[in-house]
Formats: C-alpha cells, structure tokens, sequence
C-alpha cells in the first residue's frame, strides 16, 4: 500500500472517529449536573445532538471524497464503533429510566447510520485512491476524428 493511500485511509478514520465527539462537547464544557438517574442535561443539548448528527454525516462524507473506495472499510469500523456506543447508552438510559440518557445513545446510533449511509453511497461512486476519475471509453484515435467516428 502506498504511503499516500495510508494517510488517506489515516484520514477517514480519524474524521469518522472524532465527529461523533460533537455529542459530549457540550456535557463537557457546560457540566453535567448531579449523578446517575439525577443527571441533568445542559440547556442546549438537543442542539449539540441535532448538530451531531449533521457533522458525523459531514465527516464521513468527506471522508468519502479523500479515500474514495478504501473509506469503504474507513467509514463503517470506524462509525460502527459508535453506532455500537450509542445502543450501549441506550441500553444504560433504559435500565436507568433516564430519558437524557436515552436520547443521546438514539443520536449518537443515528448519527452513526446516517453517516455511514452517506459516506459509504459516495464512496462507492468513487474510484480507487490515487486513481485518475472516470474516462471518456472511446480510443485515443477516436477521439481525435473530427467526428469521433473514425473518419
């Protein structure tokens, strides 16, 4: 594998790791109150969810567009981790009874579905890493004709 189609693939998986990250910023720097079924989420925080979502969908697409097909594997081991994450969040919010809890393992699995559809439908459209885009199928003598036709 050539060293630019590593740090291609580098690339994707890091950009389909860190966005889903975007769901805990705001916990993080607003501060979650009190402790296990008497958390209290932030004001906001169905906005930094919502945001979520548009910039995991974002990170894999871009994703997409820099490892063309090797973000094939990129995008979904690396999403499927957090889509694995957020079913656990749910699981936890639903023995808890937290509704919070709840919503943020739903955001954080649909994030992952969503983004993951997006990134891996344009992969798929797109060639190899490092590999010139799709080309006109005539022969270079057609294409040189008048016509195109060989005359």
């Amino acid at each position: 594998m050539s060293r630019s189609r590593y740090i291609r693939r580098s690339a994707a998986i890091l950009l389909t790791l860190a966005a889903p990250l975007m769901s805990i910023s705001g916990a993080l720097t607003t501060g979650l109150n009190g402790t296990s079924p008497a958390v209290r989420f932030p004001p906001g925080f169905g906005v930094t969810l919502a945001a979520t979502v548009a910039a995991t969908t974002l990170a894999a697409v871009l994703a997409a567009l820099i490892a063309r097909r090797d973000a094939l594997v990129a995008i979904p081991v690396s999403l499927g981790i957090w889509a694995i994450t957020g079913a656990g969040v749910v699981a936890a919010g639903l023995r808890l009874g937290h509704a919070g809890l709840t919503g943020w393992g739903i955001i954080l699995a649909a994030a992952s579905v969503t983004g993951a559809a997006a990134g891996i439908l344009l992969a798929a459209r797109r060639g190899r890493a490092g590999q010139p885009g799709p080309r006109n199928h005539r022969s270079r003598w057609q294409a040189h004709t008048p016509a195109g036709n060989g005359s």
